[in-house]
């Protein structure tokens, strides 16, 4: 990976962690205690500086209310072609009841999205 994504991908999940703990209102002690952390590694990793290993992640997940694909999803690349065709092998395995539940849902959330 080059040098230029990895500080993109840094400073995204940084952002991320930063917003968590305001959105949390702790102080970055507090937040670093939470997840066995010291606050200077948060301090580096809300900065973009550092990039947060795969057992800190874990840590951030089970104690806040992220998931890691929240925390991560400016840094992942999705590859839609094999989601979209996993999303319609299930879909065609509910019934016709369940698929226009679900169609009603996505309609009403796109439209919800949408109106931001």
């Amino acid at each position: 990976m080059d040098e230029n994504k990895k500080k993109i991908i840094s400073k995204n999940i940084g952002n991320r962690i930063y917003n968590l703990r305001k959105s949390n209102k702790l102080s970055r002690e507090r937040f670093a205690e939470i997840c066995n952390l010291s606050s200077q590694h948060v301090y580096y990793m809300e900065k973009g500086d550092f990039l947060p290993g795969c057992m800190t992640i874990i840590d951030i997940c089970n104690n806040f209310p992220i998931t890691p694909s929240e925390l991560l999803i400016d840094s992942l690349n999705i590859n839609f072609n094999i989601l979209d065709e996993s999303v319609k092998a299930d879909f065609e395995k509910l019934s016709n009841k369940d698929k226009k539940f679900i169609q009603e849902l996505l309609k009403t959330s796109i439209n919800l999205f949408l109106e931001k």
